[in-house]
């Protein structure tokens, strides 16, 4: 789980994106440490060649790829910004036509808290973990394990309800329901980006790109001289191309509970603050004014 980090965030920024290469920087010091005792085999007039024409090419694939990753990670943003818009948009709808029914209250207040556990559950389905404490009993009157899905069916279910009781009429049920088509929308996309990640042929050609060439200019510096300069030039150039295809895949899984994700938690405090006040418990910040990294 990612914590929030302070005012002294930056330093704690790169040590928790370290920490989630680890496994990649350790293996550029392990293959880098194989090949100091290994000579370069190729001519010195084919190598620079070689290596002009692969570094183009991993540079292309690299760059396109963390594009397309990026992309997908502003479209979640984006999908995210619709949660929150639709979700004040039924609250606004709910205050319209609220005509202060007896009948009516409790499930305008139901809906409304219903809508809130419909955010931090479906933040946690997306990030595979429980919800936080306090998001089930926001609605005892749902099942324990009803999913974000099925909170957005009860959701719809509520609405017949008020329009059977006459509470509102045809023209306030088709809003009420236009908010709630609004959140499925954005749900639906953000499980659409969130269960289709880049295909694996794919990454694993561009990952093995990047292992190739710096692991080829590891060789060529490290047989151009044994001064410790150039060996660690070398190990230096080798950890930047695998780290810049790593944090494009990384970039690739917005909703994964690394430090890469959206702040997903940040949005359902702001929903449930909008909708259920800010004195609520599940609206106060979970990081301080400071924090660089958002949960």
């Amino acid at each position: 789980m990612i914590r929030s980090v302070g005012a002294a965030g930056p330093v704690k920024v790169a040590g928790l994106v370290a920490w989630q290469l680890r496994w990649d920087l350790l293996a550029v010091l392990i293959i880098a440490a194989l090949m100091l005792p290994i000579p370069d085999a190729v001519q010195s007039e084919n190598a620079v060649a070689v290596l002009s024409v692969l570094g183009v090419a991993a540079s292309i694939f690299i760059g396109f790829r963390n594009s397309n990753a990026y992309a997908r990670w502003w479209e979640a943003r984006t999908l995210w910004g619709g949660i929150i818009i639709n979700c004040r948009a039924l609250h606004n709808g709910l205050r319209s036509v609220d005509t202060g029914a007896a009948a009516m209250v409790p499930i305008a207040d139901r809906m409304r808290r219903r809508q809130v556990r419909h955010a931090w559950q479906l933040a946690a389905e997306m990030r595979g973990v429980p919800p936080v404490p306090g998001v089930v009993e926001l609605t005892p009157e749902d099942p324990a394990d009803a999913s974000a899905t099925d909170l957005i069916v009860f959701q719809a279910d509520d609405v017949q309800r008020l329009r059977a009781g006459r509470y509102v009429d045809d023209q306030a049920r088709v809003m009420l329901m236009a908010a709630n088509t609004g959140v499925v929308t954005a749900q639906s996309g953000l499980e659409r980006v969130r269960n289709q990640p880049v295909p694996i042929h794919y990454d694993m050609f561009i990952r093995a790109m990047a292992w190739f060439f710096g692991i080829m200019v590891f060789n060529r510096l490290d047989a151009a001289s044994l001064h410790g300069a150039s060996i660690v030039t070398g190990v230096l150039v080798m950890a930047l191309f695998v780290i810049a295809e790593r944090v494009g895949h990384f970039i690739e899984e917005p909703m994964s509970d690394t430090v890469f994700d959206l702040p997903m938690y940040r949005f359902c405090t702001l929903v449930t603050g909008n909708l259920l006040g800010a004195g609520h418990p599940l609206a106060q910040p979970r990081e301080s004014v400071t924090a660089t990294v958002w949960r």
